[in-house]
């Protein structure tokens, strides 16, 4: 369920962000909505990868509590290849859909094949470092710019070598591993820990609520001040998501959390309630839903220019047809036939 009410958001976003010129809408939905510098920005595709983490956790629990090599082995494998396939799709997808998710989401599978063991408190400091140097790197690549002497290798648009690739994989575009590999890393510790979910749920919920009003709170204080002026305060406090600020971070991080615990919850306990059950059924089938929906958008949109106008209405109507639609034929072929076309091959190849 979390992963189709996650998907929603991405979907929303990315046909806001296809359709709608970033900035030329000032009003306050073109703000919100906005997917560079609008407070929705990422949070619901961050919210996607703490998911992820936690069926990472789940995938692999026998592997990480039992200790047993050849299970390690396997569940390691499992996870390279399904990271593989989904890093070589997303390639691909990238020449149609720029920026897809896909692409980075098979280097954090990749990179959690080696993390299946690792403890839980170096996953903490795994997740922390990825932030920090992350932000310390877009610090110093602005500083650089502002000299004058911009970095090519971190703004890597289109992929000629493998440098380009290894900086698009790891530092620059939408979804980085630095620092998004921390999402992945708190969806992991949520996923190791979920048999004791209500001795904890509320507690998290109540920090990363006052985390979110501390971060909101200090920004505030720090925009009426001068105390921004500063490239390095300005650059480490920026709430952007191409910044890769730390309080960007610990931010979406917090709202990530809470929506990932509220959604478990009322899945709990409205597991009967019809639309329960069909985002359920949905978010079984959310890797052929996100290749779905770039089909629709290049067929309504590029091929036969059905719809255009460019406004945030357009886009949020069109996004919202796709998953009212989207969930009722998902709901309904999860429940006839079972996997999604694209989980039948993810599963075959990745096992």
């Amino acid at each position: 369920m979390a992963r189709a009410v996650a998907l929603i958001g991405v979907v929303a976003m990315n046909y806001a962000g296809s359709l709608v010129v970033p900035g030329t809408d000032r009003g306050f939905w073109g703000r919100v909505f906005d997917p560079y510098t609008g407070v929705l920005s990422t949070r619901f595709a961050a919210t996607f990868v703490v998911v992820a983490g936690i069926g990472i956790s789940l995938l692999t629990e026998r592997a990480r509590v039992d200790g047993d090599p050849q299970e390690v082995t396997r569940s390691r494998l499992r996870l390279a290849r399904r990271g593989l396939l989904l890093y070589g799709v997303g390639y691909f997808l990238d020449f149609t859909w720029p920026g897809t998710i896909l692409f980075y989401y098979g280097a954090y599978f990749m990179i959690a094949a080696l993390l299946v063991r690792v403890a839980t408190r170096w996953l903490v400091v795994i997740g922390a470092s990825a932030g920090i140097v992350a932000s310390a790197i877009a610090t110093w690549s602005m500083w650089r710019w502002d000299r004058g002497e911009p970095l090519k290798w971190l703004n890597v648009v289109e992929v000629d070598s493998l440098q380009d690739l290894a900086s698009r994989t790891f530092l620059s575009y939408t979804h980085p591993v630095l620092p998004w590999i921390a999402f992945l890393c708190a969806g992991m510790i949520i996923g190791r820990h979920l048999d004791t979910l209500s001795s904890w749920r509320r507690p998290v919920i109540a920090v990363s609520a006052g985390v979110i009003v501390a971060v909101y709170a200090l920004v505030s204080i720090l925009d009426r001040t001068s105390s921004r002026d500063g490239l390095i305060v300005k650059r480490l406090t920026s709430m952007q998501t191409y910044d890769r600020g730390l309080l960007y971070l610990v931010s979406t991080l917090a709202i990530a959390v809470i929506a990932v615990l509220v959604i478990v919850w009322l899945a709990e306990n409205f597991a009967t309630n019809s639309l329960v059950v069909a985002f359920q059924r949905a978010g079984q089938l959310s890797l052929s839903l996100y290749l779905l929906h770039v089909l629709v958008f290049s067929m309504f949109v590029n091929w036969f220019g059905w719809i255009g106008g460019g406004s945030l209405s357009t886009a949020l109507t069109f996004a919202g047809a796709f998953w009212v639609a989207g969930i009722a034929i998902a709901s309904w072929w999860h429940h006839r036939i079972g996997r999604g076309p694209a989980e039948a091959v993810y599963r075959i190849f990745g096992g």
